[in-house]
This record gives structure tokens, C-alpha cells and sequence, in this order.
């Protein structure tokens, strides 16, 4: 399939035409008098379960309030990148934004949780939990951040590639392993006794293939489709973070509907959750054979291990501490 990116003047056409759209359907009475046009974006192409995700949720939208709000996407980072596309919610020029749970922390800094390691007992009883807090968590968000999650788009545990065999976090000591530019994803390889660098995503293949690092981690699916294979030889069944991706609106566009409308939007990104969640373990399943196919080493690990090897973390992050408890404590 073929992406089609909007050029930079192009995209300024849109979001300021979308936030002039906005000015006109934030008075209630105009609410109920005509159809809602919103602007949705993803930074991913339009075949990825983000980016479906978010054409799902559109569908049960409109669906729903039987035409009265729709929904356009754009995807591949059309409007932008993820942070780019929250800025827009914010703005106006946005209604519906996917960005990977942890982005809300630069503006709800408690959101940092979502990268907390080993916060989840399996992918079971992190879908359990994003169902289970999602309102309350929403409320939390929309009062501080002015910004309205509405539903978890599914993701699958991180694993670790690289150039070695690792099972205990005694085979990880030294290893030059990409993480993300946040504080929270250095401490836990810092704990795991690797030698974080942070690193751009784009950065990631070049950099491991003229060994500026050893290994990498992330969802087996993006490292399989990002080519890494065929560079990184071992994986390690690591699970050591699940981070979904979330479905929000700015609380603005949330609030400026109608009660009954506010519930079936929620009630659309319940039914997004329920279609994508066996659809993303069955492509994990997909991917798992295609990386077998590869002739890859792959191996469980000792998680109870690499989870003692964190103990105590939380007091370095304790703005995530609360959401902590509230996680564990669902079983």
C-alpha cells in the first residue's frame, strides 16, 4: 500500500482549517443542530494496528451516534509526529490523537507509569487493567492535563535483540543496548547492569550494524519489520515493559459534547480495545513463526531475576508510585 504524506504547507491547510471547524462546534446548540467533523492522526502507516486502530474507533464513532460525529484520519505522520499530534489536540487543530501512552507524561507526568517495568503480570492482566482504570485515569488526565484518554490501543511486550545470548541480567553486563530518551527506560538498563544509549528509533539499524550498539528493544513485530534480524541474531523473551498506545481526545472537544455522546465515544473506544486485542496476539503469534523462519536464536530468561534486580526503583520515580498500587492491586 502506498502512503500518502501531506507536505508541510499542506498539513498547515488542514490543522488550521480543522481548528477553525473547531471554533464552530464548540457551542452546545450547534452541537446538536449538525454533524460533528472531527480530525483524527496517527504517526504510523495505515496498515499498522495503531493507525487501524484508530479507523476502527472512527467507524464505531459514527457508527454509534448514527452520523453526528465523524471522523477523518490521517495516518503515517501526515499531521505530524506523536508529540506533534498532541500539541494539536491541545491547539484544536486535532480531535483524536493515538500516541504511545508514556508521550502524555510531558504534560501529565504520572503517565511516565505506562513504561514502568514489569508493571504487568501477562498480556492478559494489562488489557484487564487499561479496561479496568481507563475512566478514572481519564478523569485524572482531562482535570490536570486537559487532555481525555479514551481507550488503550493494544501493543505486545517489549523483547530484547542483540548480539548475545542473554537469560539473567548477568548476560546483559556491559551491553551497548538502544532505549528510548527517557529517564525511566535508561534506569532499567542501568538495573539490568546493560550500558544504555539512547537513541532515535530511525538511528536504531545503522547504528547496531557498525556496532555503535549491540542490541535493541522493542514489541517482537517492529523489530522483525524493521529489518533488525538481520543484524541481531538472538532474542531474549524479556516482557519487560508493555506500553499500548492510547486513543485521546483534548478534554475540550470531550466536554463540548453531549452527555449521551460523551458515552458512546467511550463506548467506541471499548469496542476498538475488544476488536484489535485478539487480532494484535494472533499477529504477535504470525511473527513469532516468520522470526523462527529466520533462524534466530530465541530464549525464555529469568524474569524473576531481572525483576529483583529493580527492587526499590519506584522511589526514584514516585510521581508513578500511586498508579503503581492501583495497577498491582488488580488481579
Amino acid at each position: 500500500m502506498t502512503t500518502k504524506f501531506i507536505s508541510n504547507p499542506s498539513r498547515r491547510a488542514v490543522l488550521g482549517a480543522a481548528a477553525a471547524a473547531a471554533g464552530t462546534i464548540a457551542m452546545p446548540s450547534v452541537l446538536r443542530a449538525q454533524q460533528i467533523e472531527w480530525i483524527g492522526a496517527s504517526a504510523t502507516p495505515p496498515t499498522d494496528f495503531i493507525a487501524l486502530s484508530l479507523d476502527v474507533f472512527a467507524a464505531r464513532v459514527k457508527a454509534l451516534t448514527k452520523g453526528q460525529i465523524n471522523i477523518t484520519a490521517h495516518h503515517a505522520g501526515a499531521l505530524g509526529g506523536e508529540r506533534e499530534n498532541v500539541e494539536g489536540l491541545l491547539q484544536g487543530a486535532i480531535h483524536v490523537a493515538t500516541p504511545g501512552a508514556a508521550i502524555l507524561g510531558g504534560w501529565y507526568k504520572p503517565a511516565e507509569v505506562w513504561t514502568y517495568p514489569y508493571l504487568f503480570k501477562d498480556v492478559a492482566h494489562k488489557d484487564k487493567v487499561m479496561t479496568a482504570i481507563m475512566v478514572e485515569y481519564g478523569d485524572e488526565v482531562g482535570k490536570q492535563a486537559k487532555l481525555r484518554p479514551v481507550g488503550a490501543i493494544p501493543r505486545m511486550p517489549r523483547t530484547l535483540s542483540s548480539n548475545r545470548v542473554v537469560k539473567t541480567p548477568a548476560d546483559l553486563k556491559g551491553l551497548k543496548i538502544r532505549v528510548p530518551e527517557t529517564t525511566m527506560w535508561r534506569r532499567t538498563f542501568e538495573r539490568f547492569g546493560a550500558s544504555p544509549t539512547p537513541l532515535a528509533f530511525p538511528e536504531v539499524f545503522q547504528a547496531l550494524k557498525s556496532g555503535v550498539i549491540e542490541g535493541q528493544e522493542n514489541p517482537m513485530a517492529l523489530t522483525y519489520n524493521s529489518g533488525i534480524f538481520d543484524v541481531n541474531r538472538n532474542l531474549a523473551l524479556t516482557e519487560h515493559m508493555m506500553q499500548d498506545n492510547m486513543m485521546v481526545l483534548s478534554e475540550a472537544s470531550f466536554r463540548g459534547l453531549t452527555e449521551e455522546q460523551r458515552k458512546l465515544v467511550v463506548q467506541a473506544a471499548r469496542e476498538m480495545e475488544d476488536d484489535l486485542r485478539p487480532k494484535v496476539i494472533a499477529d504477535d503469534n504470525r511473527i513469532l513463526e516468520l522470526v523462527k523462519a529466520k533462524k534466530i536464536a530465541i530464549n525464555e530468561v529469568d524474569k524473576d531475576a531481572f525483576r529483583k534486580s529493580l527492587e526499590g526503583m519506584e522511589a526514584e520515580f514516585a510521581h508513578v508510585k500511586g498508579w503503581i498500587e492501583k495497577i498491582r492491586g488488580i488481579a
